[in-house]
């Protein structure tokens, strides 16, 4: 259990932080503070937080205490990997769970969000908990690549929808100057594709996950990359459900309460949306490509289940493949995925 928590509220310049004390089953808080989101305001801010917690005695030893924040990407990443070179407990938390767990929010701001943190910290932290690890460089590099992958294809579709709407028509030269940027586009896009490829099958990170996960028929490069960084190879989820609750693919528990509230499962709309879409359009091509897929997805259609829930339950499947394969250490194999016809009675 930890005593002392170290709540911070992120933002791209500066950042909040209040910590507070467990004594009994109350919190109390010692301190709190504003500091630059740089080098000099980290080693400030560690410098301010032992001073704080030295008078008592679970300050003499970091064990016992815990740095929270919510994860927010590039502003938590620099402090997170500081602390976390340092030695320290850093737990980088869902922004939503944070703020389902905290009740009705009556004030919101930075120094009231940093509070929430710690009370959050003291109250929820566990043995699960994930402590923050910097990425490695193959990582950093695998990210900012596929990044770069993301910008160019949503550069791409809008080159193409500006060319197809027709407002260009009018120009023979702005409609030549356009197609040349959408052949530019297309051709930095395939660099970026062949970079990507390249860095998985040399990184010795990521290398053997990659291939077992496009060993599946239908899963390409961009599916591969989102389940890669999406879970941090692995690292972070390596459950079926978690990462299909994750990607929205796995229908919640009916609603109902009372004779009035009566629904039906669905998926839940929080959900990640790119990879959810990235598991679309790996359904797409396995219905053309993989027959394990395609028989799984005509039977439940024979079985009378609508079209968009056997897709849906397709996309599970996959996921429950690609698991199976990762914790095996296996490729994907007709034979062996075609057998589970069990599972066809109660999808």
């Amino acid at each position: 259990m930890k005593k002392i928590a170290i709540g911070i509220d992120f933002s791209k310049k500066t950042f909040d932080a209040t910590i507070k004390r467990r004594v009994d089953n109350d919190f109390i808080e010692l301190a709190y503070g504003k500091f630059d989101n740089d080098e000099k305001g980290f080693k400030a801010f560690l410098a301010w937080v032992r001073k704080t917690v030295r008078p008592f005695p679970e300050g003499k030893g970091r064990s016992s205490w815990i740095f929270c924040g919510e994860n927010t990407g590039v502003c938590s990443a620099a402090l997170s990997d500081f602390l976390a070179v340092k030695g320290y407990d850093m737990w980088l938390e869902s922004a939503l769970q944070i703020r389902q767990s905290s009740g009705i929010l009556r004030t919101k701001t930075d120094k009231a969000d940093s509070r929430r943190i710690a009370d959050y910290a003291l109250r929820h932290f566990n043995g699960k908990a994930r402590l923050h690890e910097p990425d490695t460089k193959d990582y950093r590099k695998l990210r900012a690549l596929f990044a770069m992958h993301n910008m160019l294809t949503q550069d791409k579709v809008s080159k193409n929808n500006q060319i197809k709407s027709g407002i260009l028509d009018g120009s023979s030269e702005a409609l030549r100057i356009a197609v040349a940027q959408l052949e530019t586009i297309e051709e930095r896009l395939k660099e970026v594709d062949r970079l990507l490829e390249a860095l998985m099958k040399e990184s010795d990170e990521v290398r053997d996950n990659f291939s077992i996960i496009v060993s599946v028929k239908g899963v390409g490069l961009v599916t591969a990359c989102y389940i890669i960084l999406k879970t941090h190879n692995l690292k972070y989820m390596d459950d079926p459900r978690v990462f299909g609750n994750f990607a929205g693919v796995v229908p919640s528990e009916v609603e109902q309460s009372g004779t009035s509230v009566n629904g039906r499962r669905k998926v839940s709309r929080a959900r990640d949306r790119e990879t959810n879409a990235a598991l679309s359009m790996a359904v797409n091509s396995a219905l053309t490509c993989n027959p394990v897929i395609r028989e799984y997805f005509d039977r439940l259609v024979a079985r009378g289940v609508h079209v968009k829930k056997a897709r849906n339950n397709c996309k599970f499947k996959i996921v429950n493949i690609i698991m199976a394969m990762l914790r095996t250490r296996t490729k994907f194999d007709e034979k062996k995925y075609g057998k589970a016809k069990s599972q066809w009675k109660t999808a």
